[in-house]
């Protein structure tokens, strides 16, 4: 029997996320805002995102938490700055200078949203699902369409994130695809370098 029941969510599960092929990356704001990997290296931020981040102005001490990608080739980024770039984030360590670290999923995630406001073109919040299998097919049908049409080797959505209702935040420093409070699901065919 599939985890999934038609219009029903997962039991105990109520939101999910469209999972991009891209780089994790922690937006830390000081008198600047730079990126970082979660191994605590710097990522120099392309000028699409830097121009973006400072139109936000986003209060310094906020952390969020999110992706880096672009929708034509992973990582291209990395070798040339003015490679257009989105960021989406998931969750919120610091708003501001107030720790939201230990609060439920949906109250970080308020927290998130009153920072980034609306977002910009190419810096936002990714968008919640509900956890069904109809939201499960949309997510495969636009990553495969898009991989189709782009002839890209790794199309820019990778699967989808189930999360608990009301989870922690829980540092994992490894990547994984199934916790104790949320489950990766990475589409046939759509893993990296696939």
């Amino acid at each position: 029997m599939s985890r999934f029941s038609k219009g029903k969510g997962v039991s105990g599960i109520t939101f999910s996320s469209v999972n991009f092929d891209g780089w994790r990356a922690l937006l830390i704001v000081g008198s600047t805002a730079t990126l970082w990997t979660r191994e605590k290296t710097r990522i120099e931020m392309p000028d699409n995102l830097r121009e973006q981040i400072e139109s936000l102005r986003i209060p310094e001490g906020t952390v969020l938490d999110g992706e880096i990608w672009n929708p034509t080739k992973r990582g291209s980024w990395r070798h040339d700055k003015s490679v257009k770039c989105m960021l989406t984030f998931w969750d919120a360590i610091k708003a501001g200078r107030k720790d939201v670290s230990s609060l439920p999923l949906e109250q970080r995630r308020a927290e998130m949203e009153a920072v980034l406001g609306a977002g910009t073109d190419d810096v936002k919040t990714v968008q919640w699902l509900p956890a069904t299998k109809e939201a499960y097919a949309e997510v495969r049908r636009e990553a495969e369409s898009f991989r189709e049409e782009s002839h890209a080797r790794s199309g820019f959505i990778h699967g989808a994130v189930l999360k608990r209702r009301g989870s922690p935040r829980r540092d994992n420093v490894v990547r994984c695809v199934e916790h104790a409070d949320w489950l990766k699901l990475v589409l046939d065919g759509m893993q990296s370098g696939s």
